[in-house]
């Protein structure tokens, strides 16, 4: 759920439960650090590390010894969750469709993976074995299990509605059956529900949005309002289900806004970039070469279809195939071990990975002084990019890995990403020494993540109200749940702990 969408509807009064929660319980919205995207946020708060330590990013493994991208699996998942650190002081751990997890028989207690998320990148599992079939045959399947398989098409939209309340309703019995069995300390489930129609139905509530239509809406309505309202309904069932000595914990991971970006630009942006740079180094190595045979295929027989007829056959495949199909148009290792920097495929933003020797297995920039000047150079041309339609800048902020780390240190993540500036659409950008670069945006995603949460604590004895804390982010959240259990976190976390600034009056234990 978008924090800032929550409290304009709390306020407005469609989201009780919200707004009792945001008078009564101490809370603080946040901003993640820009290294986050959403590949890589849930297992930050899950470890408590940010992506440079853990190094997943899910859609984006890059392997450096192949120079070849591959979606994340659950063998990359090289984190130790908080529950674990409960589970060992001998807490008792209920953890439910936390993304991008795996339940791991150390922690006992019950874990379940794969119900409902908004994409499964491996199979359901559980613990104990049976758990995930016995939910299944009890309460059923989730009725909208990949929200890739819908579209913004008004029937779909409808039936996506539909499906997601159901969903949210299936999923609250699962979780108060849970929560009645009274065998746990820690009890930890994620609604997936809002996040999946925020990508789908934001042009709905957007008037400003290009697809945003009166007829459309005319008969959709509030949709991505009437989600948000279920889950507000949701969170009154189970705060209900708190005995005076719980504390409950809320939080909202990231949000969503807009699907404005030029990241459907950028590979012709970095490869004018990476052309310049091989001229004004003297250099051939940096020209662009021609693309894989997998993408000449595609161009010359889906690439020549009209961007409306392609979008409507992508939905008619399964997500698992059209995920398989976009990441090999982008592997060609022998193009990319030839470039001095590439690209690497990820939603609404740009990541950069460069060729670096000693790191890849065909590194072409060197490390040190010119890896720097490379890096400058490149973030210079981004911050001077602009939306050739408004002249606004481009680009709202870039991360740099290599002001936090050794790039040589870097596993399979990006050394530098470009978050774009989400205030109008970008169709073209331009900039002083690369010119105007344009192409089609044929994406179906009206609404696209931004990197805000909220984080709030519940309990009688807990003063309400909105706290600011400079510098809180999600990686917070482990930190703050150990002390509030006065337990020791297993490794050293990079998040700080909040109940200073939340809850001082609450004991640890």
């Amino acid at each position: 759920m978008d924090v800032e969408l929550v409290r304009r509807w709390a306020a407005a009064g469609y989201l009780p439960t919200f707004r009792r929660l945001l008078e009564s319980a101490a809370w603080t919205d946040y901003l993640n650090p820009p290294e986050h995207t959403s590949g890589n946020l849930w297992p930050s708060i899950h470890s408590g590390v940010g992506p440079l330590r853990h190094d997943f990013n899910y859609a984006v493994m890059f392997c450096p010894d192949s120079y070849r991208t591959r979606m994340g699996a659950a063998r990359d998942l090289n984190i130790e969750p908080f529950w674990k650190w409960f589970a060992q002081s001998g807490r008792r751990v209920v953890v439910v469709d936390a993304p991008l997890t795996i339940p791991d028989p150390e922690c006992g207690g019950k874990q379940v993976w794969g119900w409902g998320v908004h994409t499964s990148p491996w199979h359901g599992s559980s613990v104990p074995r049976g758990l995930l079939s016995e939910i299944v045959t009890q309460f059923g399947p989730h009725p909208a299990p990949d929200c890739h398989n819908y579209s913004t098409r008004t029937e779909s939209l409808l039936r996506f509605t539909s499906s997601l309340r159901t969903g949210i309703e299936r999923r609250t019995s699962i979780f108060r059956s849970l929560l009645a069995a009274r065998d746990w300390d820690l009890f930890y489930g994620v609604y997936t529900e809002a996040h999946c129609a925020g990508h789908l139905m934001w042009h709905l509530e957007d008037e400003s949005h290009p697809q945003h239509t009166q007829e459309q809406f005319a008969i959709v309505g509030h949709a991505l309002r009437e989600i948000y309202a279920s889950l507000d309904g949701a969170l009154a069932e189970l705060l209900a289900c708190a005995d005076p000595h719980t504390i409950s914990v809320v939080f909202l991971p990231d949000g969503m806004g807009p699907n404005y970006h030029g990241a459907h630009l950028f590979s012709a942006f970095l490869e004018r970039f990476n052309q310049r740079w091989g001229e004004n180094a003297a250099s051939g190595a940096s020209r662009p070469s021609q693309n894989g045979p997998f993408d000449a295929l595609w161009k010359a027989s889906v690439g020549v279809m009209p961007a409306g007829f392609r979008a409507r056959v992508k939905l008619l495949l399964p997500s698992g195939l059209r995920r398989w199909v976009t990441t090999q148009r982008r592997l060609n290792p022998g193009r990319l071990s030839r470039l001095p920097a590439f690209w690497l495929p990820q939603d609404g933003l740009s990541l950069v990975r460069v060729n670096l020797l000693g790191r890849e297995k065909k590194g072409r920039i060197r490390p040190g002084e010119e890896y720097r000047r490379y890096i400058d150079a490149l973030t210079t041309e981004l911050l001077q990019a602009a939306n050739a339609e408004n002249g606004q800048p481009a680009v709202e902020r870039i991360f740099r890995a290599d002001q936090q780390v050794d790039p040589m240190t870097i596993g399979s993540g990006p050394d530098l990403i470009a978050w774009w500036c989400k205030s109008a659409p970008i169709r073209a950008i331009r900039t002083a020494t690369l010119g105007t670069i344009s192409d089609e945006f044929a994406e179906i995603p009206t609404g696209e993540h931004v990197m805000r949460g909220m984080l709030a604590l519940c309990h009688p004895l807990i003063q309400g109200g909105r706290r600011t804390i400079p510098g809180a982010s999600a990686l917070d959240i482990p930190a703050t749940l150990c002390e509030l259990a006065g337990i020791q976190p297993g490794i050293a976390l990079e998040g700080t702990s909040r109940c200073g600034d939340l809850a001082p009056s609450i004991g640890q234990g």
